[in-house]
């Protein structure tokens, strides 16, 4: 019996089995370490973005910006619904970027700066529909495309919206923007608008 061990043993190809036994455990051992150059790729990645767009918001500041901030555009500018724009506000004018295009608003025609959230407009905008709002469908176009949105039952994140006001060839339009997580770039244009507009009376005599 010894001896027939003894040349089973023999006869065996040394380190064959040993190595089909390790495959797996190697594939598992590669398959980590791929993934762990993607994760440090990516905080590299990552980490490069947030200086770069450090350093444009510092310089866009110092060339006389108060507030900038990024939105998703709903409507009103001629660029794609959910197209990543950013707005940038000067003395002077708003300033919408999205891409290699740069639009302006001049200040002196915005008349009003305000939040909703998707299921007010929504709400407001039925309304004005049946007339309840002075016959005018609310925020035009705008209302439209918000109104319009077919909400998902699972779907419970407060979806909010800056909406500028303003007029032009005596003209109401209105530029929707949605917020992209946080809500403090909605409320530093809101606030800063408040803070530096002066509402002008028209009184007939």
């Amino acid at each position: 019996m010894k001896k027939i061990l003894t040349e089973s043993i023999m006869n065996k190809p040394m380190g064959k089995s040993t190595v089909g036994e390790m495959l797996p455990l190697l594939l598992i051992i590669a398959i980590l370490i791929l993934i762990l150059i993607f994760c440090i790729r990516m905080v590299f990645k990552t980490s490069k973005a947030r200086s770069i767009n450090k350093v444009k918001k510092s310089a866009v500041k110092a060339d006389g910006a108060s507030v900038v901030c990024t939105f998703l555009h709903i409507n009103g500018l001629p660029i794609a619904e959910n197209a990543v724009c950013q707005l940038i506000s000067y003395p002077d004018r708003y300033d919408f970027i999205s891409g290699n295009m740069n639009f302006s608003l001049a200040k002196n025609k915005v008349t009003d700066v305000c939040c909703k959230t998707e299921t007010e407009i929504k709400k407001q905008y039925v309304s004005s529909i049946g007339g309840a709002v002075g016959g005018a469908v609310l925020f035009g176009p705008l209302g439209a495309i918000i109104g319009g949105r077919a909400k998902k039952k699972t779907d419970k994140t407060v979806h909010l919206c800056l909406i500028i006001t303003y007029m032009t060839d005596n003209e109401v339009k209105y530029i929707g923007l949605e917020n992209m997580g946080m809500s403090n770039g909605i409320n530093k244009v809101i606030d800063e608008f408040k803070k530096n507009h002066v509402t002008q009376t028209n009184i007939e005599l």
